[in-house]
């Protein structure tokens, strides 16, 4: 894989998904089709055991392992007959585009997974078998923009276990208590709202909820609260209400503070903001 951040990929990804399903092995179940496979298979095991082959190496997988077969790669396997494997399995290609000599090039390189991988965080497993349940369901229930649907959720799986191979120290417990609360913020800005708020709403200490948010985010939770405050603000100020109603609606109850709060993040003051 190149040095192309997991956002460039993901936002200029092409990907086309041509097999998907939910196998509940049978006894006798082996893995058939093409030796050698000319397309990207990921594969997350939620029950059982099974004996893999990767091009010449073994691997016995079970509950919670990623398997990732590359283009190219020479497979075979077998469920273990007295814990019969169950797993989600999605067959895929995809390419992005790289600007490089002053020209574009289409690029196929191999995600940043080992042919086997564990996924230890349980909840980050719990979040990645639930996608790959609904990615199943929606692939072979759903009529109304399929493709479509099938495409963001395998996209969000990506998203996931990308940031969980190139994060150091990955805790998807922490990002979903982050993002209850910026969902809070985002909606209920108006309100006031204390770090104390908002740490009784994931039932943690206050100087726990700054460290892991700003770890996250790269902003304090109050400072982050404001930001959302500040862009609502924008909207309000380009439809042309004044200052002090601006102010008091995005939850500021001074205004002089939030003259103060806007120039810090924009750069001029709320006054000057739409001559710019």
């Amino acid at each position: 894989m190149t040095n192309y951040s997991p956002e460039y990929i993901l936002e200029n990804m092409f990907l086309q998904i041509t097999y998907a399903a939910e196998r509940k092995c049978t006894p006798d179940w082996k893995l058939k089709g093409k030796t050698i496979y000319d397309r990207h298979n990921l594969i997350l095991v939620y029950d059982g055991e099974a004996a893999l082959v990767c091009n010449d190496q073994s691997y016995r997988v079970s509950k919670s392992n990623l398997i990732y077969y590359r283009p190219g790669d020479y497979r075979i396997g077998k469920t273990s007959p007295d814990n019969l494997m169950k797993c989600f399995t999605v067959d895929f290609f995809y390419t992005y585009p790289v600007f490089h000599d002053n020209k574009w090039t289409l690029t196929d390189a191999v995600l940043p997974f080992s042919t086997v991988e564990t996924i230890n965080d349980h909840f980050l497993y719990s979040r990645i078998s639930d996608l790959f349940s609904n990615f199943i369901k929606t692939w072979f229930f759903s009529d109304y923009n399929r493709i479509i649907r099938v495409k963001a959720i395998f996209m969000e799986i990506l998203s996931l276990l990308l940031y969980w191979k190139i994060t150091d120290n990955f805790n998807y417990d922490h990002i979903r208590k982050i993002e209850t609360l910026i969902n809070f913020m985002s909606e209920h800005y108006c309100s006031k709202i204390t770090l104390q708020d908002l740490a009784d709403i994931i039932n943690i200490s206050p100087t726990y909820l700054e460290s892991i948010f700003k770890k996250l985010t790269g902003k304090a939770p109050i400072n982050y609260l404001i930001n959302i405050r500040i862009q609502k603000a924008k909207e309000l100020l380009r439809d042309g209400h004044k200052i002090s109603e601006v102010a008091s609606t995005v939850g500021f109850s001074d205004v002089f503070y939030f003259s103060k709060c806007f120039k810090k993040c924009e750069g001029i003051a709320p006054s000057h903001f739409l001559k710019y």
